[in-house]
């Protein structure tokens, strides 16, 4: 192979990766569908979940006397959202009374995600007298999600 076709082909990987990485990056910064307007009150319920935006987030559930379970998700555009939508909603009735489980929109707050350790949506953050407890991302079995949620609850 030719000195010339060696770095042509050098240069044709290159633009291959960057490109690769470009297309990586953008889909991290979009997320999972096309909306970043968030709700501004807790008035708004969505599939038999409330739906708060990220900035009430911090004082929700700082001041919420029991932990709160917060799904990070989307409502369209996200076949990962839409098959976990009636799990969670049946979580929220299994939970009711010991740990409120709420929603806040993934797109509007994948920066808020990643600094909990979210990866992707939906994400389940787990948050008890303010604070993180647990952190998990799609896939997971909503049965294991509960299971660890009371195991990290009980008194």
């Amino acid at each position: 192979m030719s000195l010339n076709a060696m770095k042509h082909s050098r240069t044709v990987f290159a633009q291959r990766v960057s490109g690769s990485l470009l297309v990586c990056f953008l889909t991290a910064m979009v997320g999972c569908g096309v909306s970043r307007v968030e709700p501004t009150s807790t008035d708004t319920i969505e599939n038999g979940l409330p739906v708060i935006s990220g900035k009430q987030l911090d004082e929700y559930v700082r001041a919420s006397k029991s932990p709160v379970l917060v799904e990070f998700g989307v409502d369209f555009n996200c076949p990962r959202c839409a098959q976990t939508k009636s799990d969670v909603v049946r979580l929220r009735e299994s939970l009711q009374g010991n740990i409120d489980v709420i929603r806040v929109d993934f797109n509007a707050n994948a920066q808020r995600v990643a600094q909990l350790g979210g990866t992707i949506c939906p994400t389940y953050v787990l948050f008890d007298q303010g604070e993180p407890v647990i952190t998990r991302s799609f896939p997971i079995s909503i049965d294991l999600l509960e299971g660890e949620v009371l195991r990290l609850t009980e008194p």
